[in-house]
């Protein structure tokens, strides 16, 4: 059954919601167990993804096709931790949450894939995001943090806004700091120069896209247009096919008149 556009929105919504939620329990997981009522809406969660996922494959034309181009949904619905669990592996079953992490921002991420996609964007996210993460472990082991005490500070040192409430003593839990603060400034430094990218492409496709939808007007008074008109038109065709990035420059005569 296809959804309508109305239909198809709510769905993002309520799919992209249950993500946010389910990164928030992975969070949580880390630093330490979960509640009864947060290990219900987990696997509640887990049902719907689950679900989803089925129903989305079953109703694929190229199931090989989908299940190349889904493989971060698979990750998410994937049992990680209770196959840890079943082997005996303990003491890591924990870390297990991480890879579902991953694959759980993913899913909200990729309503956004056009921004994400300038200037490589997203492989900086990916690589920022695996840093605070192993950062937040390995202070963790270097200064006796708690999980969740050594992600907030992973992250606060990450996007260089140093509160100060928590700060490394040891050696290697101040080069594990220098090293999320070079990712940091990375990532500020590339967040400009793709917001700016971004936004000029976007201007860029507007104006070849009101091109396009004049051309399709007059072309409705082709009986009544001249040669030149034609020929203005033809020549404005190979102007948005030729020009890089869809860059159109609007020139005075470069349009049949109205």
């Amino acid at each position: 059954m296809k959804l309508s556009k109305k239909q198809h929105r709510i769905y993002d919504i309520v799919i992209s919601s249950l993500a946010v939620a389910a990164v928030i329990l992975a969070l949580i997981d880390l630093s330490e167990d979960l509640n009864e009522w947060q290990r219900i809406l987990n696997q509640v969660i887990l049902c719907v993804f689950t679900i989803d996922y089925a129903v989305r494959f079953w109703n694929a034309p190229k199931k090989k096709k989908f299940f190349k181009d889904n493989i971060c949904d698979l990750i998410a619905i994937f049992p990680f931790h209770t196959i840890f669990r079943l082997f005996k592996f303990v003491s890591i079953a924990k870390f297990a949450s991480i890879p579902r992490l991953f694959a759980l921002l993913y899913r909200p991420l990729k309503k956004t894939k056009r921004f994400f996609d300038t200037n490589g964007f997203k492989y900086v996210v990916f690589v920022t995001a695996i840093m605070i993460l192993v950062g937040g472990i390995m202070i963790h082991f270097a200064e006796g943090m708690s999980y969740a005490d050594g992600i907030w500070w992973a992250f606060v040192t990450a996007t260089t806004v140093g509160y100060g409430d928590i700060s490394p003593s040891t050696f290697y839990g101040r080069a594990i700091a220098m090293a999320l603060m070079l990712v940091g400034i990375g990532l500020i430094g590339t967040v400009t120069s793709t917001l700016t990218s971004y936004f000029l492409d976007s201007r860029k496709k507007s104006v070849k896209n009101e091109t396009i939808d004049l051309i399709k007007n007059r072309l409705d008074d082709l009986d009544s247009m001249s040669d030149e008109d034609i020929d203005d038109i033809c020549k404005m065709l190979k102007s948005l096919k030729n020009t890089k990035d869809g860059e159109v420059s609007k020139k005075k005569g470069n349009f049949p008149k109205e």
